[in-house]
């Protein structure tokens, strides 16, 4: 009788361990998760599934030309709510895209004082950074213009450095 529960114990094993094994947390888009990835923890969100194990996702507060295919494992878990601060950009990438890295710590593409162009009500002005108000938020001052046109704008006004 030994032998029929020591093959019962073995079969049931060689089924359920595998199983267990391969129970991974599965995410569908629209779904927000933590993603590891190029040496921080950035929240995103789940845009298209490339396959069983990659995902294509959107890294919260950034450009879509950040989104990215990521593999399973690199998504650590769901989130409730977007992490307060977006980390800086990867260095390896910015330096790729020929953007200059912001001093460490900075969540921002743009440091005050540096001159940028401007997108407002379809034509682009010149302007300078003045301060960073929040992640991918900059105070601005329009070059040629009072101070009373200065305004706090996104990152997606800003068409380009100068």
């Amino acid at each position: 009788m030994s032998d029929v529960r020591h093959w019962a114990a073995l079969l049931t094993g060689m089924l359920i361990a595998p199983a267990i094994a391969g129970c991974k947390e599965t995410f569908r888009v629209g779904d927000l998760v933590l993603v590891d990835w190029c040496g921080g923890e950035y929240s995103a969100y789940v845009v298209a599934r490339k396959g069983r194990t990659r995902y294509r996702v959107h890294f919260d507060g950034y450009e879509s030309r950040w989104d990215t295919d990521i593999a399973h494992d690199k998504i650590k878990r769901k989130l409730d709510e977007p992490l307060a601060v977006p980390p800086p950009l990867c260095a390896d990438v910015a330096r790729a895209l020929g953007i200059q890295q912001p001093e460490k710590g900075a969540p921002a593409l743009y440091q005050p004082g540096a001159h940028i162009k401007v997108s407002w009500r379809g034509s682009v002005y010149k302007a300078t950074v003045l301060a960073i108000e929040g992640p991918n938020r900059f105070k601005v001052h329009y070059e040629g213009h009072d101070d009373a046109w200065d305004e706090v704008i996104s990152s997606d006004r800003i068409v380009g450095g100068m």
